[in-house]
């Protein structure tokens, strides 16, 4: 037990997002603009890209009323210090966070809910959030000192942060117990003393709490969920990273609930 709290407000600056942050790369950049949430403030287009892909960002920047500047490749460059542009940056507006109110009142059907507490790691955080939009998470929280959602976090997602409904609490534990009282099974992932994920019943409203890469789902908050999930394992590696693990779990709620729906999808 490391004493780590989720309970109180989110310590430190680390989760805060800054306006003037760059994203940059062909598909982060398109899928912000389709999902036509998070504000760009300006776009770099370079005149050496494809035809199509021109055409589609000019369209799309259109409809948002975002200015398109042309620009070379090194002038990209020299803003975002990185040669993985591909020739298209954007500066961005602070992250359009959704409040909990209305992103838990919008569901249809049993809900599934992602919580995240405290993932610093941005391509971490990335990732999660790609396998969250893939897998269709109703919603995700991001909670304590979490890193910002940033360039980083949108490319490691491939664009869905601009797709996937992101809130933040600031009191994780008060959350839990909300989410319990509306009779949502609310299961922290651990590495170890849990329940393998095949074993429980996920077809209805759930909530899966993914901790911190170092420590793990906070103290307070793992005393007060329903139970606790993990991934059976057959090597000698201690565990998946917090990324990996989300994926798997929430694979494991989509196919038990497709097989509530349709039936098994494979036969012998």
């Amino acid at each position: 037990m490391d004493g780590r709290s989720s309970g109180g407000k989110s310590s430190g600056g680390g989760g805060r997002n800054r306006p003037g942050d760059w994203i940059w790369g062909r598909r982060a950049v398109l899928e912000t603009l389709r999902g036509g949430r998070w504000p760009i403030r300006d776009l770099w287009v370079s005149e050496r890209i494809d035809t199509d892909v021109a055409e589609e960002l000019m369209g799309l920047a259109g409809e948002r009323d975002v200015e398109v500047r042309k620009a070379d490749g090194d002038e990209i460059r020299a803003r975002c210090h990185t040669d993985q542009h591909q020739g298209v940056l954007a500066r961005m507006g602070e992250f359009p966070f959704l409040t909990l109110e209305s992103m838990l009142a919008e569901t249809d059907g049993p809900p599934l809910w992602l919580l995240v507490d405290a993932v610093q790691d941005p391509h971490n955080l990335g990732a999660i959030l790609r396998s969250a939009e893939i897998l269709g998470v109703d919603g995700v929280v991001v909670s304590g000192d979490h890193a910002p959602i940033n360039g980083h976090v949108a490319r490691s997602s491939a664009g869905a942060v601009s797709h996937v409904r992101i809130a933040r609490s600031e009191n994780l534990v008060a959350l839990v117990m909300q989410l319990r009282r509306d009779g949502v099974n609310v299961l922290a992932a651990v590495a170890g003393d849990s329940r393998a994920a095949r074993c429980c019943d996920l077809a209805g409203p759930v909530a899966l709490v993914v901790g911190n890469e170092g420590h793990g789902v906070a103290d307070d908050v793992l005393e007060i969920c329903s139970g606790r999930i993990g991934i059976e394992q057959s090597g000698r590696t201690e565990s998946f990273n917090a990324a990996v693990a989300a994926g798997v779990l929430l694979y494991e709620v989509d196919r038990q609930r497709r097989d509530a729906k349709d039936g098994p999808a494979c036969s012998n």
